[in-house]
């Protein structure tokens, strides 16, 4: 999808100002949570991924392109499901991301009334782009583990077969 930047001023003011401030709240929730991963992880661990995350989020909403943050997660998704995250951990960053980012913006936004409608649905549909995409990478990445599993299963099944042919063809030792 081409960018369409037909993001408001006041919106793109708002991620730049807003950002700091919604990176720290993410952080710290995230540290909070259930997550052992996340909850293990130190700030100055934590922090620079959610940055990365918000940066992403950022354009994609400035920029109205969902290949951005969909692309960014799908990438992020992959490499943390082979790290052995679980996709509700995944989606508990975005999940806070979108919490954060709509209590700041319900407050920012307030003065404007209906006004912000527009920029409030940009919000949601970055988060939803971002949501879909690490669906999908983790749906991907199952698939591929079950098929790899089928090969591995099958191969051992081929090995045993080969094993048991081979000993019924073997001279029985034991019966000297």
């Amino acid at each position: 999808m081409a960018d369409r930047n037909l993001s408001s001023k006041p919106l793109m003011l708002f991620l730049y100002d807003a950002e700091e401030r919604i990176v720290n709240e993410i952080t710290t929730r995230l540290r909070a949570s259930t997550s052992e991963h996340y909850r293990a992880m130190e700030t100055i661990d934590l922090r620079p991924r959610i940055q990365a995350v918000f940066e992403n989020y950022r354009e994609s909403v400035i920029k109205g392109n969902r290949e951005l943050i969909a692309s960014f997660t799908g990438d992020i998704g992959r490499k943390r499901l082979q790290q052995e995250y679980d996709l509700d951990e995944l989606l508990l960053v975005m999940n806070t991301l979108a919490a954060v980012v709509w209590e700041a913006a319900a407050e920012a936004f307030a003065p404007r009334g209906s006004d912000a409608f527009d920029d409030l649905r940009r919000l949601a549909e970055a988060v939803f782009w971002s949501k879909d995409s690490l669906s999908r990478a983790y749906a991907e990445e199952m698939k591929n583990e079950r098929a790899a599993f089928g090969r591995l299963n099958q191969a051992f099944s081929e090995y045993l077969r080969t094993r048991h042919a081979e000993a019924r063809h073997r001279p029985d030792f034991d019966k000297e």
